[in-house]
C-alpha cells in the first residue's frame, strides 16, 4: 500500500500546461481584489469614484521532482517481478509527493469553518461562506478517519446518485459530492472547486533508462517538472472539526 491515496486528485484541480511552451523557472500567481462602483450620473456630472484594481503576488519557483530505481541483471532473473515492483512503486511515490503538495495548498484557504463535530449545519454553513450562485463545481474531501461519524451524524442528509462514479464517493450532502481521500488528515477537510488550487506543468512525467554494461546495473529515473498552487482562495474553505 504505497499510494497515500487512490483517490486522482488531478480531478479536484486545475491542471494547466501553458508553461510547457514558455521559458522560466517561477510562477507568480496574483490575487486580485477591487473597489469602487458605478455611478448615476446627470448631464455633465463625472465620476466621483474609480473603480480601481490591486492585487497581491505569490512566487512560486518550478521545481524537478525525481526518483531513481536500480536493480542488476542478476536480481531480475532471480525475480523478474522486481523490476515491475520498482518501476510501479517509483510512479506511486511520484504520485504521492504531488498529492502532498496539493494537500498543503488547500490548507492554505483563508475561509474556514469550525465545529465540534460534522453535521448537515457545519457543510451548509462553510457552502454559504463561499458565496456562490451557482454550486454545480463544488465537491468536499475528507479523512477516512471521520466517515464513520460523518455519515452517522448526517443520515439521510446524506444522498446518493447512481450516476456519479469515483473512487472515494459516499454521497452527497446538499448537492456537494463527498469524497473520502487518505490525503486528507482526520479532524479536517476541504470544501472547493477546481479553480481552488492549480497544477502548472513545465514538463510532463518522463522515465529515463541507463545501463551499465560493465557491472549490468539498470537504472531507472521517473521525473516530473512543475509547480502546485493556490490559485483562487475564495473558491476554497478548509475544515476544523472537533479538537
Amino acid at each position: 500500500d504505497i499510494l497515500t491515496t487512490a483517490v486522482n486528485l488531478n480531478n479536484y484541480m486545475t491542471i494547466d500546461t501553458s508553461m510547457t511552451e514558455q521559458a522560466g523557472m517561477k510562477k507568480v500567481v496574483n490575487t486580485y481584489t477591487s473597489t469602487g462602483a458605478v455611478e448615476e450620473l446627470g448631464m455633465g456630472e463625472g465620476n466621483s469614484t474609480e473603480i480601481e484594481v490591486s492585487f497581491v503576488p505569490a512566487e512560486y519557483e518550478v521545481k524537478t521532482y525525481q526518483g531513481k530505481f536500480a536493480f542488476y541483471d542478476e536480481q531480475e532473473m532471480t525475480d523478474p517481478m522486481v523490476v515491475d515492483t520498482g518501476l510501479n512503486h517509483s510512479a506511486d511515490h511520484m504520485v504521492n509527493k504531488w498529492t502532498e503538495m496539493a494537500i498543503a495548498e488547500f490548507e492554505k484557504a483563508t475561509l474556514e469553518q469550525t465545529g465540534s463535530a460534522w453535521s448537515f449545519d457545519v457543510v451548509v454553513d462553510a457552502i454559504a461562506k463561499m458565496n456562490l450562485e451557482d454550486e454545480s463545481g463544488l465537491f468536499l474531501l475528507i479523512s477516512p478517519a471521520d466517515k464513520a461519524a460523518f455519515r452517522k451524524a448526517l443520515k439521510d442528509d446524506l444522498s446518493y446518485s447512481e450516476g456519479f462514479v469515483r473512487t472515494g464517493y459516499i454521497g452527497s450532502v446538499a448537492g456537494v459530492p463527498v469524497v473520502v481521500t487518505k490525503a486528507v488528515q482526520a479532524g479536517k477537510g476541504y470544501l472547493a472547486t477546481k479553480d481552488a488550487v492549480t497544477v502548472f506543468i513545465k514538463k510532463d512525467s518522463e522515465t529515463e533508462y541507463e545501463r551499465d554494461a560493465d557491472t549490468r546495473k539498470n537504472s531507472y529515473w521517473v521525473r516530473k517538472v512543475g509547480v502546485v498552487a493556490l490559485t483562487d482562495a475564495t473558491k476554497v474553505v478548509k475544515f476544523a472539526i472537533g479538537g
